[in-house]
């Protein structure tokens, strides 16, 4: 088991000090609210501090499993399977170790199949809504040819009978 150990903000910043800078407020709440129906929790840690270049989120998968995951501009790493910590081998992201995740995605993709099937679940009503969209609007579309169709016959005989 891989032990926890207390950070500073200079340990955590050391790793990303050429980072572009990033609103990780909005950015926090882009991820929470993509993935939030899809996990069981997801929040931002009230402990780990946030800064310009990276942010802390604690997420809890459908199946039960706990992590805190790093996010930067590097991408998401797990950091450890507690909230609020950071494992001793983790401070430091290593990348022959570490699996680096371009996307919340990515991650939940790897170590949660509740989320690939909650999110395959919503893509497929998403689909059949689009589908039955569709249908309505194809009904519809039929409808007013039936009835341009119609209108164009009788006025055709209107004209043929003043014609007449």
């Amino acid at each position: 088991m891989t032990s926890n150990i207390t950070v500073t903000d200079e340990t955590l910043n050391s790793d990303e000090s050429d980072e572009h800078l990033i609103n990780w407020v909005e950015e926090a709440a882009a991820i929470i609210n993509d993935v939030k129906a899809h996990v069981a929790e997801i929040n931002i840690s009230s402990i780990l501090p946030s800064t310009e270049s990276k942010m802390y989120l604690n997420l809890r998968t459908f199946e039960g499993n706990t992590y805190c995951i790093h996010v930067g501009n590097m991408g998401f790493r797990i950091v450890s399977e507690t909230y609020d910590s950071i494992d001793a081998d983790k401070v430091v992201p290593n990348s022959d170790e570490d699996d680096i995740f371009e996307t919340p995605h990515a991650l939940l993709d790897k170590i949660s199949p509740g989320y690939v099937n909650s999110f395959g679940n919503q893509l497929c009503k998403q689909l059949l809504h689009l589908q039955q969209m569709r249908t309505e609007f194809k009904e519809e579309d039929e409808e007013d040819l039936e009835k341009e169709e119609e209108d164009k016959g009788a006025k055709e005989y209107t004209e043929s009978v003043t014609n007449q």
